[in-house]
Formats: C-alpha cells, structure tokens, sequence
C-alpha cells in the first residue's frame, strides 16, 4: 500500500496536478511571481511606492497620486522662477530707458543728447 500511495505522489509532483483547482464563472487562474499583485476590474494598479489621496479628501471628488503632485510642484516653482527672472529684467530695462529719457531731456547739445542713447 506504501509503494501506491508513493507511487501516486511521484505522479502528481511530477505533472504538477495537486487536486482540483477551478475558478469562478467568469475568471481564469493566473502565473504569478513574486511581488506581483491583483488589482480587481473596478480599480486601478499603480506602484508600491505612490500614496494616493482618498477619492473625498479633494473638492468634487477628484485625487492626485503623489508623485504626479511633486512634478506639479516641481514645474510651478520652475515657472515662478522663470517669471521673477523676467520681472528683474524688465524692472532693469525700465530703469535704463527712464535714465536715457532723463539724460536725453536735460542735455543741451544734440551731440549730448547723442550720447546718452549709445
């Protein structure tokens, strides 16, 4: 009886049959390896390191993942630091047209006047 039993756990270790397995109506089995994960037809997978906001936490319902936040984040500061660059240069280019028109206006001479524009 030893050598059935052993010869009928040979055979299944072998083809790999270890009972019956089957799905519900309506889904199949899946190879997974390791760290894969499921996500169910009703969700969305994202990766293991993405905090996700709850669905309510945001007016009207709407989220942001993190990492789409800080690239929001990153960009917006890029662009501020854009615009006050050209702040500066426009406050600059304002101060030496103002000081051109003032030399143009108080110089005596049209050579000085010259001048004050070159």
């Amino acid at each position: 009886m030893n050598r059935l039993a052993l010869i009928v756990l040979l055979i299944l270790v072998s083809t790999g049959t270890w009972g019956d397995f089957s799905c519900p109506g309506g889904t199949s089995a899946v190879c997974m390896e390791n760290g894969d994960s499921i996500c169910p037809g009703t969700a969305r997978c994202v990766r293991n390191d993405v905090v996700c906001l709850d669905k309510n936490s945001c007016v009207g319902g709407n989220f942001i993942c993190d990492t789409g936040y800080d690239e929001l984040m990153r960009n917006y500061k890029k662009a501020v630091g854009q615009y006050d660059e050209l702040v500066s240069e426009n406050v600059s280019l304002r101060e030496q047209r103002l000081a051109r028109k003032n030399c143009v206006l108080n110089a005596s001479s049209l050579e000085e006047s010259q001048r004050c524009v070159r």
